[in-house]
């Protein structure tokens, strides 16, 4: 799977979440509380509550969250050592926190990933979609981030499914599950709509037309 999507981006993609970055890194260093955002997403659900709220407390949190209290608190000092969420003023004695905006580029093969708060929202709900956790796992956050950006095309009208399961080597029944959920998450579209589904000619027709606007000349 991951050879055949590296080819892919040799083609140059520029969408918001996947830039063809050129030279191959020696190694990657990461940031250990960015790296559990990305496969824990009960963090991802706190940090998430967090900035969806401005603002907040522990004992919110506590309320808000399917977590224990300890867990909690063990998150909340973990994001703030990171400088993803700080404390901005007292209630009571009772620590006031806000998340911070965020922008982290990592470079996985040839391509630069952008974390993003977005991408963690989405990531919040992978216990609750088995097709994110499934992508995750079998495809890796390039994939991902790539497909995430082709289903917000999609919600605008700009690719079809078909399409979307061939430029990310995802199965046709994998990417409409991810439209579906990311379209439930980050309600896309009006209340009326829903995923479109594809014909064979879709992609036959159109496919050229994409892959142009997609790479860079």
């Amino acid at each position: 799977m991951v050879s055949s999507f590296v080819t892919l981006y040799k083609m140059s993609y520029d969408t918001e979440h996947v830039r063809n970055s050129g030279d191959t890194p020696g190694m990657i260093t990461g940031i250990p509380t960015f790296t559990e955002l990305l496969e824990n997403p009960s963090l991802a659900a706190l940090y998430t509550s967090i900035k969806r709220s401005e603002s907040t407390t522990g004992p919110e949190l506590i309320e808000a969250m399917n977590v224990s209290k300890k867990t909690v608190y063990d998150y909340l000092h973990k994001l703030e050592q990171a400088g993803l969420v700080s404390k901005v003023a007292e209630e009571a004695g009772t620590a006031v926190y806000t998340a911070e905006e965020f922008e982290l580029t990592l470079t996985v093969r040839e391509a630069e990933v952008s974390i993003t708060p977005e991408l963690i929202e989405v990531i919040a709900h992978k216990d609750e979609y088995p097709a994110i956790e499934r992508v995750l796992e079998d495809h890796g956050i390039v994939t991902f981030a790539l497909a995430h950006d082709l289903v917000k095309e999609h919600s605008e009208g700009d690719v079809t499914i078909r399409q979307i399961a061939s430029l990310t080597d995802l199965s046709p029944g994998i990417a409409y599950d991810l439209v579906e959920a990311l379209y439930s998450i980050l309600d896309l579209g009006d209340s009326e709509s829903a995923p479109t589904t594809y014909t064979p000619g879709d992609f036959d027709e159109d496919d050229g037309d994409l892959l142009e606007e997609l790479t860079d000349k």
